[in-house]
């Protein structure tokens, strides 16, 4: 059977696109220089690792798929750093119960992480545990990608005590199974082995295993490994590059207390989770002091969101069964009134009527999940409690209630398990919006502080941005009395008449607990809900869950509460926000308006065979073998080796090439070539008739093998360098011949809302702005050119709201240039209804972006005055104002 296809998401897509950029400038300018270049931060070496060996972090919150990244990640060093078919890849994993999970999931043949191996290798990779790979073969070895997933504590020869471990000794020992990979090799690969004492012989060990294959080395949740000891370990075996996955990488650099920081180079925010639909947001967070209120209202809250999920069954077929997340009291000798999971056990079966098949206990000598498959529909389990932590690698979307049953006083004892709420059931939005959002009840009598500890494990826990997680757990004012503002009756607009018909309201209400019945009532004849008083925070997620049912209740019951508590809302949350529709630029294709894209201008698949390659020539030079691995004395006086270099020298040498002909050395430099616009036959002439280029001008082809990966590099900038040129050039013809059939429509529009508005980082300047779309601002520098202009923009009277239009995001707007999309800066929806787009260019950048002009223009042009576009520089913002009122008077005049 085939393997399950996978799209990967963007923020994915953009943390690997930067990962591969960083390894392919690692070759040329080192470690430090191109992390500097990608991130504009300055390195650190990993402590007791080579110096100049590649040491990069991808931040992805919880629920971003880790683990899917890291298997696309190694075909992208193998072919961008390590320049190897076969690399050997170190997979540490922070437990044994997810070290099972990953093996399993990389041996099914099936599975998403094996499809992204297969993609790179085919079928030539081998999965092994550590047990297995003190027995592995050489075929395994040397054949393809062998990936060992192990824990790095079996990898250390002594545990923190210096006591040495058993079990982790055994990878530096001789084991006869290995011998055969340490016969035939060169004097300089010997030096690089631990012997056998006394002798010059090395140690048939996995460690020098390792250590001849100059592993990547993959460390998945690399918070759990930050120690002095955790690095000496992964030194032994001379790792080519360290590449960390985790929500929460440290940042402080004290070696002294043990603490060496992660090298971010790419940082996912919650923002793109939420717009891929990954993750249930925002957080509802309910308090009280009574831990068996606090559990009846979790209760509450389950029921509410089983009535909503069975609805959203009935529309769409999707299978959902809310699950609650039970945090009870670890036990203590000293303290028998503690909330144990035994009371809590108790009460649910015996107060509250819960049929024991319906709950699961995961804590102490109890491991019920172990007998459950969560997911399946044959399941019954509705309640889980547990005390600190859930079965490690246990995942499951359905469970959207957490319910902690005692006081807090640190947000580690909430963000273990706070994540197991967070994942979005298939990662897509529901109709009913209750069933995307996420639920924590807490036993508290303090809503601010509990508030914050939630906010401090999405941040310390999950990897949130602090910013974000302001805005992802909400903390009203405290509401002070007032007699006649508690008898003052406020309206919100009428329900849909489909989706709860009047008589449903009536009984819905009459459902709700007696504090919040009172106030609440309904208008059968305008449809209105109406409340009476101030609303608490309380009584409106009450509401939210009595209605989760509707889809439409959820925006009509926050309004009704910032109305009634005279809370002014933000642009996000005003009841009379128009949407922000933007159209798209449309061309007219035999009498079709389609989306303008590169289709348009170029005819597919290019017959690349066709172009001149006799340039190579000139492009490809080999360089003197000499200076492979020469140091450098750079104007610091320090010394530095070219690391890459050196490393592909040292995994070419353990490689048994093939007899190189012509058509295997084509074929070969072919299939490390991204080309979707060129077929393979095609591809391969071209790469063939260069290879002839090169043997008339005097290179031979076991030469040209040998550097096989420099001319692979050669080709591939020419091939680029062809296709750059034949963009521009169809780009231009178009314009010159079809510039009228170019139309916008709202039947490509782009639509700008809350749910979907993705950013890398958040705003988080003093300024505060009063008219962009969106809660958060992404990507906007506080100070600068660019953040004079959005101040600019935000203090117009003509403009109503503004959105910062963030590059290269899924849902942001863009316009198609002869080889990118190019992203405005800033989007705007004017009084009058028209939009505004505004690209702004410091003066250095300016004359180069004529293209970005032309089309911005043909954009506008083509609405027939419903659009407008401008570029200002030298911050002159009077340029924004003058389009305005330029295009509004030649409108009039017409």
């Amino acid at each position: 059977m085939a393997a399950t296809t996978f799209e990967l998401k963007e923020y994915q897509r953009a943390s690997l696109k930067r990962f591969r950029q960083y390894l392919r400038n690692c070759t040329s300018d080192g470690a430090s220089v191109a992390f500097y270049k990608a991130t504009n931060l300055s390195y650190i070496e990993a402590p007791m690792i080579t110096q100049g060996t590649p040491y990069v972090c991808l931040r992805i919150p919880t629920g971003g798929g880790k683990t899917v990244m890291a298997a696309h990640s190694i075909g992208i060093a193998a072919k961008t750093f390590l320049q190897a078919g076969n690399p050997m890849v170190l997979w540490l994993v922070p437990s044994t119960p997810i070290l099972e999970q990953t093996v399993s999931a990389l041996k099914n043949l099936e599975h998403p992480y094996r499809a992204a191996l297969a993609k790179d290798f085919g079928r030539n990779v081998s999965i092994l545990t550590k047990a297995e790979a003190l027995s592995m073969s050489r075929a395994d070895a040397e054949g393809g990608a062998c990936i060992i997933v192990s824990t790095i504590q079996s990898f250390r020869r002594e545990n923190d005590k210096g006591v040495e471990d058993k079990e982790g000794l055994k990878v530096y020992q001789d084991a006869g199974a290995l011998m055969d990979h340490f016969s035939g090799l060169s004097q300089e690969q010997e030096e690089r082995l631990d012997k056998v004492e006394g002798t010059n012989r090395p140690i048939a060990s996995l460690a020098n295993l390792l250590k001849l294959h100059r592993p990547m080395v993959i460390v998945d949740e690399a918070h759990n490994a930050r120690t002095s000891l955790s690095f000496d370990t992964l030194a032994r075996f001379d790792p080519s590059l360290i590449l960390e996955l985790t929500a929460t990488p440290q940042s402080e650099h004290r070696p002294e207390k043990d603490l060496y920081p992660s090298n971010i180079l790419y940082s996912v925010s919650a923002a793109e989770l939420k717009a891929e639909q990954m993750i249930k947001m925002p957080i509802k967070l309910s308090t009280d002091r009574d831990w068996q209120k606090t559990v009846g209202a979790a209760l509450d809250c389950q029921a509410a969101l089983e009535e909503a999920a069975k609805a959203e069954q009935a529309q769409t077929g999707e299978y959902i069964r809310p699950i609650i997340l039970f945090q009870a009291q670890a036990a203590s000798k000293n303290d028998p009134g503690r909330i144990t999971y035994d009371k809590v056990e108790e009460f649910l079966k015996v107060d509250k009527g819960i049929p024991e098949d319906q709950i699961a206990v995961h804590s102490g000598p109890r491991k019920d999940l172990d007998d459950h498959i969560i997911k399946d529909a044959e399941c019954r389990v509705r309640y889980i409690i547990t005390v600190q932590k859930l079965k490690e690698g246990w995942d499951c979307p359905f469970a959207y209630v957490l319910c902690s049953v005692a006081e807090q006083t640190s947000a580690t004892a909430i963000e273990q398990i706070l994540g197991r709420i967070l994942r979005m059931p298939r990662a897509t939005l529901k109709n009913r919006p209750a069933l995307n959002e996420a639920y924590a009840f807490v036993a508290s009598n303090r809503f601010h502080e509990t508030a914050q500890r939630l906010k401090d494990g999405l941040v310390d826990g999950a990897g949130f941005n602090r910013i974000e997680a302001d805005d992802l757990v909400k903390v009203q004012p405290d509401l002070g009395y007032d007699i006649n503002a508690q008898e003052t009756e406020h309206e919100a607009t009428g329900f849909v008449e489909d989706e709860l018909p009047a008589l449903e309201v009536e009984e819905t209400i009459q459902k709700l607990p007696a504090a919040v019945r009172t106030r609440l009532s309904y208008k059968p004849e305008s449809g209105a809900l109406v409340f009476r008083g101030p609303m608490t925070k309380e009584a409106r997620n009450h509401i939210h869950l009595a209605f989760a049912k509707a889809p439409s209740a959820a925006g009509k019951i926050d309004r009704l509460f910032a109305k009634s508590n005279n809370i002014q809302t933000s642009a996000a949350e005003e009841e009379d926000k128009p949407p922000f529709i933007v159209p798209m630029l449309a061309f007219n294709k035999q009498g079709v308006l389609e989306l303008f894209s590169k289709e348009h201008f170029l005819d597919l698949p290019w017959p690349l065979d066709e172009c001149d390659a006799s340039d190579i020539v000139d492009r490809f030079r080999i360089v003197d073998a000499s200076q492979t691995g020469q140091i450098d004395i750079t104007d610091k006086g320090k010394v530095e080796i070219n690391f890459a270099k050196k490393l592909q020298g040292e995994l070419a040498a353990v490689i048994q090439e093939p007899n190189w002909t012509l058509p295997r050395l084509a074929n070969w430099i072919d299939s490390g070539i991204q080309h979707p616009d060129v077929t393979k036959p095609s591809a391969v002439v071209f790469i063939s008739n260069a290879l002839k280029a090169l043997g008339k001008a005097g290179f031979e082809l076991p030469e040209l093998a040998r550097h096989k990966y420099e001319l692979r590099k050669a080709l591939t900038q020419l091939i680029n360098d062809l296709r750059t040129d034949r963009q521009n050039t169809s780009y231009d013809a178009l314009f010159a011949a079809h510039v009228d059939q170019f139309l916008t429509t709202v039947e490509h529009p782009m639509i700008f809302d809350e749910q979907r508005y993705a950013y890398n980082q958040p705003y988080a300047g003093a300024t505060k702005f009063n008219k962009h779309y969106t809660r958060i601002i992404g990507d906007l520098d506080p100070k600068g050119e660019e953040f004079n202009c959005a101040a600019y923009l935000d203090q117009m009277d003509e403009v109503k709201y503004w959105i910062r239009n963030v590059d290269r995001k899924q849902n942001s707007f863009w316009l198609q240039l002869p080889k990118d999309k190019f992203y405005p800066d800033f989007m705007a929806l004017l009084h009058d209804g028209r939009v505004l787009a505004v690209e702004y260019k410091g003066e250095q950048h300016y004359t180069d972006a004529e293209v970005k002009r032309q089309i911005g223009s043909v954009w506008a042009e083509a609405s027939s005055g419903q659009c407008l576009f401008c570029m200002p520089t030298k911050q002159d913002f009077e340029l924004i104002t003058k389009t305005v009122k330029a295009q509004k008077t030649l409108d009039l005049a017409h």
